[in-house]
């Protein structure tokens, strides 16, 4: 029997409960690392990021909506230069869930999915938490220890891959919590970190490779927003309105 004979398809779920554990673990870590760094460099980390402004936190909260949004675009721009096709690329919003998302709607081999994965925690998480350190600024901390965090789905796929046969092939599904895989191995049975085997394909027409919009937002999600705008504007308002009592006084 021929390698495609014996491949089977699988669908995975990720186990939410232990990624936002892995989540909470991870911001602990950071802010220990980071309390660590400060006290050697001889600085108080209280002092430098108790100096941010109410101003500056609407900013900063502002920035984090776009630094989420570019951590899928840099997963999408991976998926592109490792071979996958535009048409099959879609980027989305389902906040009403808590995520952004950036799917590939075909199969990928496992360096396209792997470079993928990492590639955000990387970039715009490990990279540029050092840039911050280094030029001391605690709104690029914040925003990478924020990245960092949100990445826990990331490393625990990562993760998995790493033990993965080379010929394993990767693909998401419309459900955001689960996605599915092609390999030539017996993932029966088997447990992972993370993450649930839920079913066996038997028919492959359920899972065929889809052309989507290449960005999709939900209507809670575009109410959520709406409503975020709403609090962003009013917090600076509020905050200008008591700088300029300030300096009238």
């Amino acid at each position: 029997m021929s390698k495609e004979k014996d491949k089977k398809i699988y669908i995975i779920d990720y186990d939410l409960t232990f990624i936002n554990i892995f989540s909470i673990v991870i911001l602990g870590i950071t802010i220990l690392i980071t309390f660590g760094l400060y006290t050697l460099k001889g600085l108080n980390m209280e002092d430098v990021f108790l100096t941010i402004s109410p101003l500056e936190i609407t900013i900063c909260i502002i920035l984090m909506f776009g630094w989420l949004v570019l951590h899928e675009i840099i997963h999408g721009l991976f998926y592109l230069i490792n071979g996958a096709h535009k048409e099959y690329i879609t980027y989305g919003a389902a906040l009403e869930k808590g995520i952004f998302y950036c799917k590939c709607g075909e199969f990928v081999d496992k360096k396209n999915i792997m470079m993928s994965v990492i590639a955000p925690f990387t970039i715009i998480g490990v990279i540029t938490y050092i840039i911050g350190f280094i030029i001391n600024s605690p709104l690029l901390l914040i925003l990478s220890i924020i990245n960092i965090c949100g990445a826990s789905g990331d490393l625990t796929v990562f993760a998995f891959f790493v033990k993965r046969n080379k010929d394993i092939r990767f693909k998401e599904l419309e459900d955001s919590t689960k996605f599915c895989l092609e390999t030539t191995e017996d993932l029966t049975n088997q447990k992972f970190i993370g993450l649930k085997v839920t079913k066996v394909v038997e028919d492959p027409k359920e899972i065929e490779e889809t052309k989507r919009p290449l960005i999709t937002v939900t209507k809670p999600s575009k109410v959520i927003l709406i409503i975020f705008l709403i609090i962003v504007i009013l917090n600076i308002i509020l905050d200008l309105v008591s700088k300029s009592r300030e300096f009238l006084e």
